[in-house]
């Protein structure tokens, strides 16, 4: 009887062998990245010995190291890896420098096309601004004048509405003049269009082109926004 038992158990655990399913490995892509023709079969052998394998450090083993293998697939039936060759990161080209006498020559010229531009101008509420502003743009404003020491930064938030944006941008377009306004009621049909967040409580306006941001963050993006204004 215990014999028969025995046999039986036998029986049911080579059923349930052969009737479980096989992983299969897939390995697509360029196969010249393992480190030799036997590391293919080391590697899917590796794979299906330890389902809790350590992929990068079968990668270091069996990958060369100009080639990057990416598991695109896992299943209880199979897993997939793709291999290809590692992209060649292109170096950045180092940005010409320019020379102190040829940077005091360009800045000498600048100031001389400047003072040429502010005499010729003549004055406008376009070119003025108005008299008084808030601590957020004087702030605003003195931040811009120390990027751009050569140009006139005014504040036009009280005046500024869809008609008077389009003007302002028309009459100082050839000028070195910088416009800047706080966002306000009055002139939120300007600011809603143009901003990505209502956060944003700044807009810089120079020769055509605007930058808007919240002024919390103006030391962060200052760089980037006085990029607008150009010398001429």
């Amino acid at each position: 009887m215990e014999t028969e038992q025995l046999t039986q158990q036998t029986q049911q655990t080579q059923q349930t062998q052969q009737t479980q399913p096989t992983l299969a490995i897939h390995i697509e892509g360029d196969k010249s990245g393992f480190v030799s023709k036997s590391a293919i079969d080391k590697f899917k052998t590796a794979i299906k010995s330890n389902p809790e394998y350590n992929l990068d450090e079968l990668i270091g083993k069996y990958i060369k190291p100009e080639f990057q293998l990416v598991q695109t697939l896992k299943s209880n039936l199979e897993i997939k890896f793709n291999l290809t060759v590692k992209p060649v990161e292109k170096p950045e080209k180092a940005k010409p420098v320019m020379s102190e006498a040829r940077q005091k020559l360009r800045d000498k010229l600048n100031e001389k096309q400047y003072m040429r531009t502010r005499t010729e101008t003549k004055e406008t509420k376009f070119t003025m601004g108005q008299e008084k502003s808030s601590e957020m743009i004087n702030d605003v404003m003195k931040l811009i004048q120390a990027k751009r020491p050569l140009h006139r930064i005014i504040d036009i938030t009280d005046d500024l509405n869809p008609e008077t944006y389009v003007e302002y941008q028309k009459a100082n377009y050839f000028t070195n003049i910088v416009m800047v306004a706080e966002r306000k009621l009055s002139n939120e049909s300007v600011f809603a269009p143009r901003s990505n967040s209502e956060k944003s409580n700044v807009m810089v306006m120079s020769q055509g082109s605007y930058r808007t941001f919240n002024y919390e963050l103006a030391n962060l993006v200052l760089d980037s926004v006085v990029e607008i204004i150009k010398n001429h």
